[in-house]
């Protein structure tokens, strides 16, 4: 190729690089959040030390993944889970199976992995596959086969109750600090910047930019 090509190549990419630099300057000004993921209470769809990006005040759905304030701890402190119960809903857990109002969540157990937590450093047996209710949509989730799903059941629920995807993590979602307000809400996660080295199988996808749901 003759030396003008490659120069003139070289000059649309940098244009491209400068005006995709100048949008997602523009996003994290006006719309877009980065935050570090803190915990392992949403493995597998995000990890400790995972970068995601939050549509700031997006109203927020059942299934949706929110970043919410702390109800009961430090007002500077951010909680991530996803969004299991509406206000006005009910939860419970029969025989070690979620339910939401009458229904029943169902799984689809994909398998067990191995999965080294990096806060603990030490590695479980984790069962995987995705989990099925009515509007929700399938996603990744964990749980440790020695340790039953339990909760406490709760009625005509006053805010949003979050979950982590990754039940065996307690002390990170509602079950340990009850419902959010919406209004306490900064936004929805919807994608992942980068993506932490972690313990994570190479079954079970995590990578940069991808979208989560």
């Amino acid at each position: 190729m003759p030396r003008g090509f490659w120069k003139g190549l070289l000059k649309v990419l940098a244009f491209f690089a400068v005006i995709g630099g100048i949008a997602i300057a523009v996003l994290r000004v006006w719309f877009v959040d980065v935050v570090t993921v803190r915990h392992n209470g949403m493995a597998p769809t995000m990890i400790l030390g995972d970068r995601v990006l939050v549509w700031r005040d997006a109203r927020l759905e059942r299934d949706d993944i929110a970043l919410c304030r702390h109800p009961q701890d430090d007002p500077a402190r951010w909680v991530i889970g996803r969004v299991a119960v509406m206000p006005g809903g009910e939860i419970a857990a029969e025989r070690g199976q979620l339910r939401l109002g009458r229904d029943r969540v169902t799984h689809d157990v994909r398998g067990q992995v191995r999965f080294t937590d990096g806060e603990t450093r030490h590695t479980f047996t984790m069962s995987w596959g995705t989990e099925e209710f009515d509007d929700y949509e399938e996603h990744l989730f964990f749980d440790r086969a020695d340790r039953p799903f339990a909760l406490r059941a709760m009625t005509r629920i006053n805010g949003l109750y979050l979950l982590g995807d990754n039940r065996a993590h307690l002390g990170e979602d509602s079950r340990t600090f009850g419902p959010v307000q919406a209004s306490g809400c900064r936004g929805e996660v919807f994608m992942r910047l980068t993506a932490a080295e972690g313990g994570l199988p190479d079954e079970i996808p995590h990578g940069a930019l991808d979208i989560l749901d």
